[in-house]
C-alpha cells in the first residue's frame, strides 16, 4: 500500500481563535452557500470571507483503507 498523503488547511468551526488584522476574534459559525465559505465571527453581524482570516492550518491525512 501506498504512504498516506497529508493535506494543510485551516478548519473554521465554532470556538476557533483566528486573527482579524491584528486583533484576535472568535469563530460563531460558518455558512456554506452558493458564492462560498462565509465565516461569522462572535460579536460582528456581517460575515467575514475566510481569506480575510488568519489560522494554524490542520493535517489531514488520506489513505486507502483496504476492503
Amino acid at each position: 500500500m501506498e504512504s498516506a498523503a497529508y493535506y494543510y488547511m485551516p478548519l473554521f468551526r465554532p470556538g476557533a481563535v483566528v486573527h482579524l488584522g491584528h486583533r484576535r476574534e472568535t469563530v460563531s459559525h460558518v455558512m456554506l452557500r452558493r458564492s462560498g465559505l462565509m465565516v461569522y465571527l462572535v460579536g460582528h453581524e456581517a460575515p467575514v470571507h475566510p481569506d480575510a482570516l488568519q489560522l494554524e492550518p490542520s493535517a489531514f491525512q488520506l489513505s486507502r483503507v483496504p476492503d
